[in-house]
């Protein structure tokens, strides 16, 4: 009897990025024993970018699953987690749209999970688009203090850096390979998130079951990282990342890091919005002061950023500001 693998990629107005990374996935090196299966799924794009998608499908022969609404991330890929549990696969690969895979990446990936029982998942090194030379993620812990990441300073110390913190390893989810039975104790990725931290959430849900995320070296992906200034994204990311953050730091932050939590997360996004509203970014800055919001109340799900925020934050700023002069 075949083990089964599913490529799990998500499309969202992006068809031809899309394509490219399925016809990469196409050319993977087959793997001995193993039976590689690709599910894409849109979620909710316009309709001329679905349309672009069903016919390169039908070309491809690959099917393509199209959500009603926007599921985001940790939706859009629990569809595919869901059916995983159902048909008993023995692994899951979440693997971005605007990513490229080497032929070898799977295979490798697949005999580090092999030789590792306690791998709940695994990552490729992941490189720039086009400029393979750039890496952009080769490993993090999380700073439970500064709310940040610690990446080890280049690829060539990361298998270091990655050993001595072997028991907390985080991995990015760009090209994300996780083992079902792990899956089948913690759970699928939290929905609450909707998009951002659910790689960070499912790899600290994987470390408290007793599994370990690690790097594999050894192979790699190609991915479209975002190269532009941070001010040019959407305001939904600020809202996402605003909100996210408190859900995660404060599900998972250690004891020994929790003095001040919330406030530190407060201070931490005021910092964000008040360096868009100095830059005339009002719409973004709005954001983020939502998903403070939203955030300390708990609130998950899609963004909601049709509301002002509240006059108690406005309030803060000036505070805030003195705040951090004073530091």
């Amino acid at each position: 009897m075949s083990h089964k693998i599913l490529v799990s990629i998500l499309n969202w107005n992006s068809a031809a990025d899309t394509i490219r990374c399925v016809e990469s996935v196409l050319k993977l090196n087959p793997i001995d024993e193993y039976d590689v299966e690709i599910s894409v799924i849109d979620n909710a794009s316009e309709a001329d970018d679905y349309d672009i998608l069903r016919k390169a499908g039908e070309g491809l022969r690959i099917p393509i699953c199209r959500n009603v609404t926007n599921l985001g991330f940790a939706g859009g890929h629990n569809i595919s987690l869901q059916r995983c549990l159902e048909e008993d696969f023995e692994y899951v690969w979440l693997l971005n749209n605007d990513a490229v895979t080497d032929a070898n990446t799977l295979s490798e990936l697949i005999q580090l999970m092999e030789k590792e029982p306690r791998c709940g998942s695994c990552s490729p090194v992941i490189k720039r688009l086009g400029n393979p030379g750039v890496v952009d993620f080769c490993g993090a812990i999380h700073n439970w203090q500064s709310l940040g990441m610690l990446n080890p300073a280049s690829i060539d110390v990361a298998p270091t850096f990655c050993e001595a913190h072997s028991e907390n390893v985080w991995l990015v989810g760009t090209a994300l390979l996780l083992r079902m039975d792990a899956l089948r104790q913690v759970g699928l990725l939290n929905e609450k998130l909707f998009a951002y931290y659910e790689d960070d959430d499912i790899g600290a849900r994987l470390n408290q079951g007793g599994w370990i995320n690690k790097m594999c070296f050894s192979s790699g992906v190609e991915h479209a990282c975002f190269d532009g200034v941070i001010t040019d994204r959407k305001p939904y990311y600020f809202y996402l990342m605003a909100r996210n953050s408190f859900l995660f730091f404060l599900a998972y932050t250690p004891q020994s890091h929790r003095k001040l939590l919330r406030t530190r997360l407060v201070d931490h996004s005021l910092v964000w919005a008040e360096k868009l509203y100095q830059l005339g970014y009002s719409d973004k800055a709005n954001a983020c002061l939502l998903g403070i919001v939203d955030g300390l109340a708990g609130k998950g799900g899609p963004p909601d950023l049709n509301r002002r925020a509240p006059l108690w934050l406005h309030l803060l700023r000036p505070l805030d500001r003195w705040w951090n002069r004073r530091r």
